[in-house]
């Protein structure tokens, strides 16, 4: 049994690491908003570019009777943090609807022009596909070693259409497609179901490895979260309308940096079963003398799955 310092130690240092959590993730946030909101509703659209109301309520503001009272003080920072902290919480439930639409569960009436939206970018990536195709065919066809430039032709069409998707796509977001071909490029190379296996995976990976790949989701949350925050700046440009402003910066830039993350952590995983997938299948028993092949992957998920 561990001693009583010991348990005090751990829940000292699991206290310090929420509290970090909380300031860094919530407050900061929800301050900027705060300030941005005030500032909306003092100068509303007919006076969106007056500056000057903001110093001139500020100025009433310190000279209020409760702004030289510390209980006043203390009670307005008081409220000021726990309103901060709120709105911190309701972004980041606005976060799970955003990772839920960039994953491409899209509910309800969205489904139709997720669909619109799917097909369109399965015709540019068809079109991608046959572009490299074409040029393939064409260089099979002379039988000679490819020249530099047919190389470039190859390496550009490729680009183009993995840009797209790495596969055809199956969902209107990149991202829910970056996902889905991590699972096939897994089961097309190894015959591994990598939803069945990658909690048994993890386990026998290095802790360098785990922080790799913890720093890769946890990039990928915090752009989630960035793009989540434009939903509530969106509602403040109906009073103050530079806010809009805000709201399509917050979400664009916060697409872009949950892309590049979501394309890190596939990666990451990828590498993960490519460079310990057979530690797993020894763990699991299954014979596996030299690198993880399609026979052992098969295996694994059949152990895996339980015949399910």
């Amino acid at each position: 049994m561990p001693s009583q310092g010991l348990v005090n130690a751990v829940l000292a240092e699991l206290g310090k690491n929420l509290a970090a959590r909380w300031l860094t993730y919530l407050v900061p946030s929800g301050l900027l908003f705060l300030a941005v909101a005030g500032a909306g509703r003092l100068l509303g659209q007919a006076h969106w570019y007056d500056v000057g109301r903001i110093t001139r309520a500020l100025d009433e503001l310190a000279g209020h009777p409760a702004s030289r009272s510390t209980g006043g003080v203390v009670l307005a920072a008081s409220a000021t943090v726990i309103a901060s902290a709120g709105l911190g919480l309701a972004a980041q439930a606005l976060g799970g609807v955003v990772e839920r639409c960039w994953a491409g569960d899209w509910p309800g009436p969205a489904k139709v022009p997720g669909r619109r939206l799917t097909e369109r970018r399965r015709r540019r990536w068809r079109a991608a596909e046959d572009a490299y195709a074409r040029v393939e065919a064409r260089a099979v066809g002379l039988g000679a070693p490819l020249d530099p430039g047919t190389t470039a032709d190859l390496a550009r069409h490729a680009a183009a259409r993995n840009r797209i998707s790495l596969e055809e796509p199956a969902h209107p977001c990149w991202i829910g497609d970056r996902v889905r071909a991590l699972d096939l490029r897994v089961h097309r190379a190894y015959r591994l179901d990598l939803e069945s296996a990658w909690s048994r995976l993890w386990l026998v990976l290095s802790a360098d490895t785990r922080t790799e790949l913890r720093g890769a989701r946890d990039a990928y949350d915090a752009g989630v979260r960035l793009a989540a925050w434009s939903a509530p700046y969106l509602l403040v440009a109906v009073r103050w309308w530079p806010a809009a402003l805000i709201a399509v910066g917050l979400g664009a830039v916060g697409l872009r940096r949950g892309r590049a993350a979501m394309d890190a952590f596939a990666e990451l995983v990828e590498s993960a079963v490519d460079l310990h997938g057979r530690e797993l299948a020894l763990a699991l028993g299954v014979s596996c003398p030299g690198r993880l092949d399609r026979e052992a992957g098969s295996e694994i998920t059949a152990i895996l799955r339980k015949g399910v």
